[in-house]
């Protein structure tokens, strides 16, 4: 079997990067993992990838913009494509992609896995067969994942999901943004240190009287980019909702 084909979807920016990624796993059933957001660049880069072969399915990881808007584009380009994604309440425009879920694409079975944490309908997709995960925004190089409180991140739920992932006992991640993850113990390992390390953090500042979360993030990330502060400031509210048990 090849190996899935990185398709950049051309949206860089601070919290893209260079662009999202989004894997094109070729065969019976050309499958793309992600569908980022409709730029006419990525759309051609798919098409020349097929070479005129229509695109069969997409696997949309989660509902944030970055992976899941350009749906749309797809679909006029491609009408007969079925679109598969975990529904929240509401959602009817997708198939349905439920925990355990067997999903072929291209030559291979990928197994859906819920993975909320940095969203609610966050899912991962796991090919048993090549100990390989696709795996959003759960896990990316470098930095770390942003866990937005206030519009459906939980960290609990998010190191709950790490720690399924992590018995995945993966040999290599391929994330929605960044390389590919040779090393995928290692940096989930990693990522739950840092969480833990955050957390401490934050205890010591409440401990020293500082608790309100603006005033953490002055504390915790002095000198801080502007553009950044919105993004710690939901990260500092969700190590805070789950310290109060949320």
């Amino acid at each position: 079997m090849s190996s899935p084909i990185r398709i950049s979807a051309f949206n860089p920016g601070p919290y893209t990067g260079d662009g999202n990624n989004t894997w094109l796993i070729d065969g019976e059933w050309p499958t793309l993992i992600d569908a980022g957001t409709g730029v006419t660049d990525h759309v051609a880069a798919i098409e020349a990838t097929l070479q005129s072969r229509p695109l069969a399915r997409v696997i949309v990881t989660h509902g944030h913009s970055d992976h899941a808007s350009g749906v749309p584009a797809l679909r006029a380009k491609w009408p007969a494509i079925e679109v598969f994604k975990f529904r929240l309440d509401g959602e009817e425009a997708w198939s349905p992609m439920q925990d355990g879920q067997i999903i072929r694409a291209g030559n291979r079975d990928l197994t859906a896995i819920h993975t909320p944490g940095h969203a609610p309908d966050h899912m991962s997709l796991w090919d048993e067969a090549r100990r390989e995960a696709y795996t959003g925004d759960m896990v990316i190089r470098p930095g770390t994942v942003l866990i937005p409180a206030g519009r459906g991140g939980n960290l609990r739920e998010y190191l709950q999901s790490l720690e399924r992932l992590a018995a995945l006992d993966a040999l290599r991640l391929f994330p929605g943004h960044g390389p590919t993850i040779e090393d995928p113990r290692r940096v989930i390992d990693e990522y739950i240190a840092h969480r833990r390390a955050r957390e401490a953090e934050i205890l010591e500042c409440m401990a020293a009287g500082v608790t309100g979360v603006d005033a953490i993030v002055a504390r915790l990330y002095p000198g801080l980019k502007p553009e950044l502060i919105k993004a710690a400031t939901m990260t500092v509210q969700a190590h805070v909702d789950k310290i109060n048990g949320f």
